[in-house]
């Protein structure tokens, strides 16, 4: 299974490039500073371009920092996507669970109707794919259920085959909301 429909909105996951993804919406890790950090970061921002750090330091201008389990968003500049999220998780579960909530109600404020998310807490905080998964995937799921109003397609891009498996696993064993 690589999709589950809840509320008319989509929970998918993929392997894939999240640089290229066709989304209204991508999100990224970030640090307090919102400077490039990890080379997933590091590569987005290269390709959306140099605006897009331009934004992120008049952000940080007015707010001197991200607090973890904050978003906030930027233009998408020369990317696919309209925007960027960028994420401040943390390093531990309920951070990451934080982090996942914030971005979805940031993403559905600004009127986005598909986002995109990497592993969030993988590359940066060194999560294990199975943990982040049992995090993300429901945090996504209760969203949809008790929040959302914009999102149709909110879905998360891994790299790897084995990180796949350990969301489709957790994806295939939501409990439908109608039969429970």
């Amino acid at each position: 299974m690589n999709q589950i429909t809840i509320n008319n909105a989509v929970i998918e996951i993929f392997v894939g490039d999240l640089v290229s993804a066709q989304y209204d919406a991508i999100a990224i890790p970030t640090n307090s500073r919102l400077l490039p950090s990890g080379a997933l970061r590091c590569r987005v921002l290269k390709e959306a371009g140099h605006k897009i750090q331009v934004e992120c330091n008049q952000i940080i201008s007015k707010r001197t920092h991200i607090p973890i389990g904050s978003a906030v968003i930027t233009s998408g500049g020369r990317l696919n996507a309209k925007f960027i999220v960028h994420v401040r998780a943390g390093h531990d579960q309920k951070k990451l669970m934080v982090a996942t909530w914030n971005s979805l109600i940031l993403a559905d404020r600004e009127d986005v109707n598909s986002i995109a998310f990497p592993p969030i807490s993988i590359e940066v905080i060194g999560f294990n794919a199975k943990v982040c998964a049992g995090v993300m995937v429901p945090t996504i799921q209760k969203y949809i259920l008790e929040k959302n109003r914009n999102l149709k397609n909110i879905s998360i891009c891994l790299e790897t085959l084995p990180d796949y498996k350990e969301f489709e696993s957790v994806l295939s064993n939501l409990i439908d909301p109608i039969l429970s």
